[in-house]
């Protein structure tokens, strides 16, 4: 019961921080909190739940690194984040 007290803690807390005004997806791949996405951190979120392979998962950082620094900024990241959802047939995100 502790053990689903805390996980259930840790969603809550989780959701907040996405309702605070922070994107999605970039505070939980950016594992050492300094503001951007390395190519493992991406490499290992992307992989996780076993729905895309390690090759899928670098060939999408590759192609969202637009400045090939080996990290996707926040902007990076949005920019990215759209694409993928535009190829999927998603509307884009209201206000934009």
């Amino acid at each position: 019961m502790k053990r689903t007290s805390i996980l259930a803690a840790g969603l809550f807390a989780a959701a907040l921080g996405a309702h605070a005004g922070e994107v999605a997806g970039l505070p939980s791949y950016d594992t050492d909190a300094d503001s951007k996405i390395s190519k493992a951190e991406f490499v290992i979120a992307k992989t996780a739940d076993g729905k895309v392979s390690e090759e899928q998962a670098e060939e999408k950082f590759l192609k969202a690194d637009t400045d090939a620094d080996g990290y996707l900024t926040q902007a990076e990241y949005d920019t990215a984040l759209e694409a993928w959802k535009a190829a999927k047939g998603e509307p884009a995100p209201s206000g934009q």
